[in-house]
Parts: C-alpha cells; sequence; structure tokens
C-alpha cells in the first residue's frame, strides 16, 4: 500500500492513514491481551498450588458458587 494518494497533491491517501491506525491500534490490543493472559494463566497456577495444599492437608475445597 502505498502513503501518497494518486488524487491528492502532495497529500496522503486516507486509506493509508486509516491502515496506519489501525495498525498501531492493533499492535496496542496485542500488548494489553498478551499482559491480560499471562495474568491470567498467573492466577490459575496459584489457584491449582493453593488447591493443591488443601487436599494434601486433608481438607475439601469448597464447591462454587
Amino acid at each position: 500500500m502505498k502513503d501518497k494518494c494518486p488524487f491528492r497533491e502532495g497529500g496522503r491517501c486516507n486509506i493509508w492513514i486509516d491502515y496506519q491506525v489501525l495498525q498501531y491500534a492493533l499492535q496496542e490490543a496485542d500488548e494489553l491481551t498478551s499482559s491480560n493472559w499471562k495474568e491470567i494463566q498467573r492466577l490459575y497456577d496459584r489457584i491449582n498450588l493453593l488447591e493443591k495444599t488443601l487436599l494434601d492437608a486433608g481438607l475439601t475445597i469448597p464447591p462454587e458458587q
């Protein structure tokens, strides 16, 4: 995709600007979801450790509500 618009003298094409904005937004969204997923995985690891500790201590895991 070209950044120069053949229909606007010396101007940038609106489609190109929209494309660049979309690419930037997708990159930010990817970074955010990646961070969120890492946090979710860490929390699941913590839950699994706590459940194992309860079971090893002979206690039951409370049911989900």
